[in-house]
């Protein structure tokens, strides 16, 4: 039989750029037993007087030219330089390093192989930059950062099934949580609930899908978990399942309602005091002025807006020039219509 108590497991998160986790990706609440929120809130604090810092050395760093870069003592490089800088550095003076930015301007439909000086000015003509055809190494990162996301491509590995099973001993729930009139900070999720009666208990499991932004160290997906979670049932009669967290004492509480009936598996987040709850790591989490409620709804749609998110920006990475193109071709279709 299994323990009752919640497992949870930071380690199989992703480290977002800069050595940390993205701040936007360690807020999330609804979803998480009270250690691993406490865990996430003070580690999200951390992170974001370190993203500060990272980008201060980004804005202090990213003009410079690639030799000014590879040309510091190791001491000064390591200490003060952004790696992804860094890395631009490196491979700028490397002997692939003009083939490599060849490559990835063609990939955003500059002209990088046939025009290879033109095609830099016009990058950074794009960027709002002064076109000098010497790349610095903030545009150099840039520039990678753009071609790379072009390969972004909606996967269909990833399980989206959808639905609620109950018999007489168990219960099964599966699709995608959403928080209700709330962003959840991992859209692309999928989350199991296995209700056992006469264990008297529901195992909650979720992972997502870490979609990467800009200071992400690679741009490549990561399924990691985030939740692993038990709890009690407290209500089981007329196709309804009710269950609360083993651990009753933290500052929120959540309450799983699940009614098989009208399909409907909500997760209930509560305060469990009457102001704000300083923490045994002394953290203060502020009181919800409401109830936050999460559904776990059919994620066809959910999952299908955060691609077509992808799809809209790696479009707007393509050179003006292009663009420019593709907009006369589409008003010259209607025309002719």
């Amino acid at each position: 039989m299994l323990k009752k108590k919640a497992r949870n497991d930071t380690s199989t998160l992703k480290p977002l750029g800069y050595s940390c986790f993205n701040e936007r990706d360690v807020t999330r609440e609804a979803h998480m037993s009270f250690s691993f929120r406490i865990a996430a809130f003070t580690l999200g604090l951390v992170c974001s007087a370190a993203a500060q810092a990272a980008d201060d050395a980004v804005a202090r760093y990213k003009n410079h030219m690639p030799r000014q870069i590879t040309e510091m003592s190791p001491a000064e490089r390591s200490s003060s330089v952004p790696l992804n800088l860094i890395w631009a550095a490196n491979l700028a003076v490397s002997d692939k390093g003009d083939v490599v930015f060849q490559s990835q301007l063609n990939s955003l439909m500059y002209n990088g192989l046939a025009d290879y000086e033109r095609a830099k000015k016009e990058f950074q003509r794009d960027l709002g930059d002064e076109p000098t055809g010497k790349l610095t190494v903030g545009q150099i990162y840039t520039l990678g950062y753009r071609a790379s996301r072009l390969n972004l491509t909606q996967v269909s590995f990833f399980p989206l099934d959808f639905g609620g099973t109950l018999s007489a001993d168990a219960a099964v729930v599966k699709g995608t949580s959403k928080i209700i009139d709330e962003r959840i900070a991992y859209p692309v999720n999928y989350t199991v609930v296995e209700c056992l009666r006469k264990e008297g208990y529901c195992h909650y499991r979720q992972i997502a899908l870490t979609l990467p932004d800009e200071k992400s160290w690679t741009q490549s997906y990561y399924i990691g978990e985030i939740a692993n979670e038990y709890y009690k049932i407290t209500r089981w009669e007329n196709n309804q399942i009710d269950a609360t967290p083993y651990n009753d004492t933290a500052c929120r509480i959540n309450q799983l309602s699940f009614n098989f009936a009208t399909k409907e598996y909500f997760e209930i987040a509560r305060n469990n005091t009457a102001g704000d709850c300083n923490t045994t790591v002394g953290i203060t989490l502020p009181r919800l002025p409401k109830p936050r409620v999460s559904q776990i709804v059919d994620g066809q749609d959910i999952v299908a807006a955060e691609f077509r998110r992808l799809s809209n920006e790696a479009y707007g990475y393509y050179s003006g020039e292009f663009k420019k193109r593709i907009a006369g071709t589409k008003t010259s279709r209607e025309v002719d219509r």
